[in-house]
């Protein structure tokens, strides 16, 4: 088995705080890996940094053995990341908010996945409703629906299950 996740000697800071101090780990493919600690411990910036969101100060990371820095696009293409915020743009329905992020990464005509995606995250019926309109747990499963929309091999949650209930949680962690 191959290494899905590879982040060596990972060093960030903001300012005087640093936040990663050479974090180094590798997480294997089909793996299922928590990252766990208290508030301010800097899980959410490894996962930015990993996603290429933030710009690490020091160290490597990739992602199927393709570097996050110098080939971001298709590392990107590779991971799909649940954000811990609930980000969202208002002005479009469920179902063209899964079409606009398909077109992020080059794919048309992929109905029958998002149909599928819709079912398993229990969001049918809200398909044609705009996001502004969605409950806090029904944002946080079209969050989940727009990182798989693209089929990607890795997947990175970010406080997942926080404000989901335990049905969501279980059908979640199913269709993973």
């Amino acid at each position: 088995m191959g290494v899905a996740v590879s982040i060596q000697q990972l060093v960030k800071s903001f300012g005087s705080l640093r936040a990663l101090d050479g974090v180094s780990l590798d997480i294997a493919e089909g793996e299922f890996f928590g990252l766990l600690g208290p508030n301010g411990a800097g899980k959410t910036t490894l996962i930015s940094c990993l996603a290429g969101l933030v710009r690490p100060d020091q160290g490597q990371l990739s992602v199927l053995g393709c570097d996050v820095l110098a080939d971001y696009r298709e590392a990107r293409r590779r991971l799909g990341v649940v954000p811990q915020e609930l980000v969202f743009d208002p002005f479009f329905s469920v179902r063209e908010t899964l079409r606009i992020q398909s077109g992020y990464f080059g794919i048309r005509n992929n109905e029958a996945w998002i149909d599928e995606i819709l079912e398993n995250l229990d969001l049918t019926a809200k398909a044609n409703v705009n996001m502004r309109r969605l409950s806090g747990g029904m944002k946080r499963r079209v969050l989940v629906a727009q990182a798989l929309v693209h089929k990607p091999p890795v997947i990175v949650l970010d406080e997942p299950t926080a404000g989901v209930d335990v049905e969501l949680r279980q059908g979640l962690w199913h269709f993973v």
